[in-house]
C-alpha cells in the first residue's frame, strides 16, 4: 500500500508521548515500562536504547538502518525468534500488516521483526492492532523518542490515519 503524499504529514507528528533526545533515560522510561503488558520497540536506534538500559522489548521491529543508512553493528539480544519480511520504502506491505495482527493476538515474548526495506510505517499498524496496555517505543527523527500506550482511542486514531493515509 502507497502512501497518499496528500496526508503524509499526518504521519509526522508524535503520536504518543515525546521525550526528548537529551532526557532520554532508564529512570524517564521506567514508569512506562513498568505498567505495560508488552515492550513494542520500532526502529534500530530505539531497540538499541532499550536493550542498553536493561528493557529487553516483547518485540522488536527493525531493519538494520538508522537514518536510512546500513549499520555497521547489528544489535545483539537474546530472542526466540527472528521473522523476516519485506516491506518497501514509503509502504506498507500487506504482509507485514497480516503478521502484525496475527502476533497481536498470540502470546509471544522476544520476537524480533528484521524489515528488508524500511521499518518506519509499521508501527501504525502496531498502534491499530495491539491490546491495551501494550507499550510501543519509536524514533521521531531528530527529536527523541515517542512512548504510545495502547488504549481505544489510539487504536482509533490509527485506523483514522491509516485510511486516509495509505491508498489500496
Amino acid at each position: 500500500m502507497l502512501i497518499n503524499p496528500k496526508y503524509a504529514d499526518l504521519l509526522k507528528e508524535p503520536f504518543g508521548i515525546l521525550i526528548r533526545e537529551n532526557e532520554v533515560d532508564k529512570e524517564k522510561l521506567y514508569p512506562f515500562i513498568k505498567k505495560s503488558v508488552k515492550i513494542i520497540t520500532v526502529g534500530d536506534t530505539t531497540t538499541e536504547k532499550l536493550v542498553a538500559f536493561g528493557y529487553i522489548p516483547d518485540l522488536s521491529i527493525i531493519d538494520n538502518k538508522e537514518k536510512r543508512m546500513i549499520k555497521s553493528k547489528t544489535i545483539k539480544y537474546q530472542v526466540e525468534k527472528r521473522i523476516h519480511c519485506e516491506n518497501r520504502p514509503g509502504e506498507i506491505n500487506i504482509e507485514v500488516i497480516n503478521l502484525i495482527k496475527k502476533l497481536t493476538k498470540l502470546k509471544f515474548n522476544k520476537i524480533q521483526i528484521i524489515i528488508e526495506g524500511e521499518e518506519d510505517l509499521v508501527a501504525l499498524p502496531l498502534f491499530m492492532y495491539s491490546p491495551n496496555k501494550w507499550t510501543i517505543f519509536y524514533g521521531q527523527p531528530n527529536e527523541g523518542l515517542v512512548v504510545v500506550k495502547i488504549t481505544n482511542n489510539i487504536r482509533k486514531k490509527a485506523r483514522l490515519i491509516f485510511n486516509k493515509v495509505f491508498l489500496p
